[in-house]
């Protein structure tokens, strides 16, 4: 593969979160070049979960239906004690966004997908085998040194550099970028396996037993994964013996009919970089934060980084709006990110508990709620109530309405059937307009407006799907202004022209970047 000597964007590391990045990217015409240490995908399955909002982004990318033919969609996640007692379960099947809330996929297939997915795109260059050597940067763009697997070194100058280069970043190393959190002290054995006698049950399962709190999920093609915690002085190699692996399956299945293809022992990192970004180069994925599996948010964390900066890179690449704009990422990606390896860290502190007491104690807690149908069902949908009902936390949007959240996705009328929302949408700015409703020629003369070209869409909110109704309202809707991100960019209030609004989304782009 020819290195090109300049190119828009520069993307670091081709895992799920880099391919996403240049299939976005791609999408919009940007030219980027992709370079990858490895030879090729990885062909072990890492990840396990893929959720709604994920699967929303790879539907703006056309892969959607592809993905769609090698997962399993939702489940319910049950929480039991070492009695075999529920304490609580997630239902993961709703799908706000389009697509169910939780569904666990194959890492390996994945991202063959997505690299497949590049050869659309004309403007993106991939180069396997391809390290970063080093880079530097000033106000106008990137200088970086790529070595490929000859030994041979190729200079190119980006507009934009954007690492997502893992846990070790070396990008974020030479940045000087620490990350905040902690590393959890406990480690675990991670096993894969092809497993026909166990069936499609459980599920999802987290065994919060005090003697060895352990879990398992379903993923495709009849493989699970099972996780479990080493106790007292256990060491890793005692873990990954055959024979202990096959103690452990015994408790829950028929070892003699389970293949174990993969094992090893992993310790989980809850930290967030303390910057998203520096100058013109942007951290994403694992390069920006670690979360540890509870809440199955790993990878799904940095596709919604890249789906957050992919079209503000384009739309400063293209020159329609300021440099300024880029600013939000961080603004909008860091703290969200935050809250996600919360959530995971919190969903953990129930499992993990090896303390009889400590365990004894969240069960009677437990037991006590469960004495209330609904108040146990409030508590395990409020458990799971940010994957349903995503805001960013602060950002480039305008506060009031419906702006700074993720507009849902139901199904909508079309020609004679029904299709999801983000097909009638388009790929860019957008604008739904209440039945009857037209774009005052104030709004539509605005500069801001002019620069962002939102598509309007007429949509008959009575004919939709609750979600959407509700969302919007009923009573007197205004004009809802929506990024290509999904995220309401504003509301604009009825009877009114607009303009302030979108006067104040420029004086947002005008200010200097806050921490």
């Amino acid at each position: 593969m020819n290195i090109p000597g300049e190119s828009a964007v520069l993307i670091v590391g081709a895992g799920p979160t880099g391919l996403t990045l240049a299939n976005l990217l791609g999408s919009e015409g940007v030219a980027t070049v992709l370079v990858e240490r490895n030879p090729g995908c990885v062909p072990e399955p890492r990840a396990v979960a893929l959720d709604g909002e994920s699967l929303r982004t790879l539907q703006a990318v056309g892969l959607a239906d592809e993905v769609l033919e090698n997962i399993r969609q939702g489940f319910v996640a049950d929480y039991i004690n070492g009695e075999n007692v529920r304490l609580f379960a997630t239902d993961l099947s709703a799908r706000p966004y389009g697509f169910c809330l939780q569904n666990t996929f194959d890492q390996p297939t994945l991202e063959r997908q997505l690299l497949a997915g590049l050869s659309r795109f004309p403007c993106v260059t991939v180069s396997h085998n391809t390290e970063l050597v080093s880079f530097e940067q000033d106000s106008n763009g990137v200088s970086a040194v790529l070595r490929d697997h000859t030994g041979n070194d190729h200079a190119l100058r980006a507009d934009f550099m954007v690492a997502c280069d893992g846990g070790r970043s070396s990008v974020r190393q030479a940045l000087g970028i620490a990350m905040a959190g902690e590393r959890l002290p406990q480690n675990w054995l991670v096993i894969d396996t092809v497993d026909t006698y166990l069936g499609d049950e459980p599920a999802c399962r987290f065994y919060c037993d005090p003697r060895r709190p352990a879990m398992t999920i379903i993923r495709p093609g009849a493989e699970r994964r099972w996780e479990w915690m080493l106790v007292g002085d256990e060491r890793s190699e005692d873990m990954l013996d055959d024979g202990r692996i096959r103690e452990l399956l015994a408790e829950h299945t028929d070892p003699d009919q389970v293949e174990v293809y993969r094992k090893c022992v992993y310790s989980f990192s809850a930290v967030v970089a303390e910057r998203f970004s520096d100058g013109r180069v942007f951290l994403a994925g694992d390069a920006a934060h670690m979360t540890p599996p509870f809440a199955g948010q790993g990878l799904n964390a940095g596709i919604r980084d890249v789906r957050n900066l992919s079209w503000k890179l384009a739309l400063v690449v293209k020159g329609l709006l300021p440099i300024s704009l880029l600013s939000s990422y961080d603004l909008e990606r860091r703290e969200a990110a935050r809250d996600m390896v919360d959530l995971a860290v919190g969903l953990g502190d129930q499992i993990q508990p090896t303390d009889p007491a400590i365990a004894a104690e969240r069960d009677m807690m437990f037991a006590q709620l469960n004495r209330d149908p609904a108040a146990a069902a409030a508590f395990g949908a409020a458990a799971i109530a940010p994957l349903g009902d995503v805001r960013l936390p602060r950002g480039w949007f305008v506060n009031g309405g419906t702006g700074g959240r993720m507009l849902p996705q139901p199904l909508v009328p079309r020609d004679g059937g029904e299709v999801l929302l983000d097909q009638l949408l388009g790929q860019g700015f957008c604008v739904l307009l209440p039945p009857g409703a037209d774009l005052p020629p104030q709004l539509q003369a605005h500069p801001l407006w002019q620069a962002l070209k939102p598509a309007p869409h007429a949509l008959e909110i009575g004919e939709n799907a609750d979600s959407l109704a509700e969302f919007i309202g009923t009573g007197d809707p205004g004009i809802t202004l929506v990024r290509p991100d999904r995220f309401v960019l504003a509301t604009l209030p009825a009877g009114t022209t607009g303009t302030a609004i979108l006067d104040e989304l420029q004086a947002i782009l005008a200010q200097p970047a806050s921490s």
